[in-house]
C-alpha cells in the first residue's frame, strides 16, 4: 500500500514528543501503521515547495523537517518533472532535491524590463513596443470592466502595447505573491463565471455544444469548462496533471473551502495529484481534504482521503 502524507501530518510526526496524551497516541498509532514494512511512503517536490516558503522566511526552519521526511520516505521520491509524461517514482536524496530548489528562487525577472534587457539598456528591443499604440476602442472597454481593471491598470493608463505586455507579465507575479491581489483577482473571476449562468446566448452555446439536456440547471463547472482556454497537450505532457490542477482549482473557485493563497493553493493541488497515484492520502488540512475528496470524485480516482484520526478506515479500504 502506497501513503501519502500532506505536510502536516510530517510536521505532527516531527513534534510527537511535545504533543498532547490524546494527539501524541494518534501520531504514534499512525507512526505504527507507516512503519510497516509493506507501507511505502513518498515525499515530492510538492512537499518542497511548502518547505522552501518556510525557508525563506527562516532558514533555520528546515533541517529538521528534511531529517524527519528523509528518515520516513527513505528517500523515495515521485514527482512530474517537465516534458515527462509520466510521473517518475525514483530514490532521490532529499537534501539534494532541496538545495537544486533553492537555487532557482531568485532565477526570475521581477519586470519586463529585467526580463527583455540582455544588458543592453534602453537599447533593448522591447522598448520599441512602448511606440505601439493600443486600438482606442479596446481600451475603452476594458476600462469598465472591473476584472480588467485589475489585469490591466497600466495598460489603461498608457495604451501601448508595451504597457499590455508588462501588464501580463506583472500579474503571474502579482497572483503568487499578493495576497489580496490574488483575492480580488479570484473574487472578480468567480462572480463572473456565475454571472454567465443567467445569460441565455451562454446557455444556448453550451447546450449546443456540450449536449447538456434542457431539463439539467447548467453548474459552475460547465460554464467554466466552456469558456476556458483552448490549448493543445503536447505529446510528452501528462495529462493526468492538468486535469487534476484544474478540476481543484474549479472547485477553489466556488468559494467553499477556498484557500486566499494561490502557491498554497497550487501545492494543495499538487499534494493531489501526486497523491491520486496513491491508495491513501492523509491530510488535516480541511479545504484541501474537501477539493482532493471533490476532485477525486469527478475523476472517478479511488485514492481513499482520510485525517490522522481515521486510520481505521484504511483497514475497510
Amino acid at each position: 500500500m502506497i501513503i501519502y502524507l500532506d505536510l502536516n501530518i510530517f510536521d505532527r510526526i516531527e513534534k510527537i514528543d511535545f504533543l498532547e496524551e490524546n494527539e501524541k497516541y494518534e501520531y504514534l498509532q499512525l507512526l505504527d501503521l507507516i512503519s510497516n514494512k509493506n507501507i511505502e511512503l513518498p515525499y515530492s517536490n510538492a512537499h518542497l515547495n511548502d518547505l522552501l516558503r518556510g525557508w525563506k522566511k527562516n532558514p533555520n526552519y528546515i533541517e529538521g523537517h528534511l531529517k524527519n521526511i528523509q528518515r520516513l520516505t527513505k528517500d523515495l521520491c515521485i514527482c512530474q518533472y517537465w516534458g515527462e509524461k509520466k510521473v517518475w517514482w525514483h530514490k532521490r536524496d532529499i537534501y539534494e532535491f532541496f538545495n537544486s530548489k533553492k537555487d532557482e528562487v531568485d532565477i526570475f525577472d521581477e519586470t519586463l524590463d529585467e526580463l527583455f534587457d540582455f544588458d543592453l539598456g534602453e537599447k533593448s528591443p522591447i522598448h520599441l513596443t512602448k511606440k505601439v499604440p493600443l486600438p482606442y476602442e479596446w481600451i475603452s472597454q476594458i476600462k469598465k470592466d472591473k476584472f480588467a481593471q485589475l489585469m490591466f491598470p497600466t495598460t489603461i493608463q498608457k495604451s501601448t502595447l508595451y504597457s499590455l505586455f508588462s501588464d501580463l507579465y506583472s500579474f503571474q507575479i502579482k497572483l503568487k505573491s499578493d495576497y489580496s491581489f490574488y483575492k480580488s483577482f479570484k473574487a472578480q473571476l468567480s462572480k463572473n463565471i456565475s454571472s454567465l449562468k443567467g445569460n441565455k446566448d451562454v446557455v444556448n452555446y453550451i447546450r449546443k455544444n456540450d449536449e447538456v439536456p434542457n431539463h439539467l440547471k447548467l453548474d459552475f463547472f460547465s460554464i467554466a469548462d466552456a469558456y476556458k482556454p483552448k490549448f493543445e497537450i503536447k505529446k510528452n505532457d501528462n495529462e493526468s496533471y492538468y486535469k487534476v490542477i484544474e478540476i481543484f482549482y474549479q472547485f477553489d473557485l466556488q468559494g467553499y473551502k477556498t484557500d486566499a493563497n494561490f502557491n498554497n493553493m497550487f501545492d494543495d493541488g499538487l499534494h493531489t495529484f501526486y497523491a491520486s497515484h496513491c491508495d491513501v492520502f492523509i491530510t488535516n488540512d480541511e479545504r484541501c481534504k474537501y477539493k482532493a475528496e471533490k476532485t477525486f470524485e469527478k475523476l472517478n480516482i479511488n485514492t481513499l482521503v482520510i485525517k490522522s484520526n481515521e486510520i481505521d478506515k484504511i483497514r475497510d479500504f
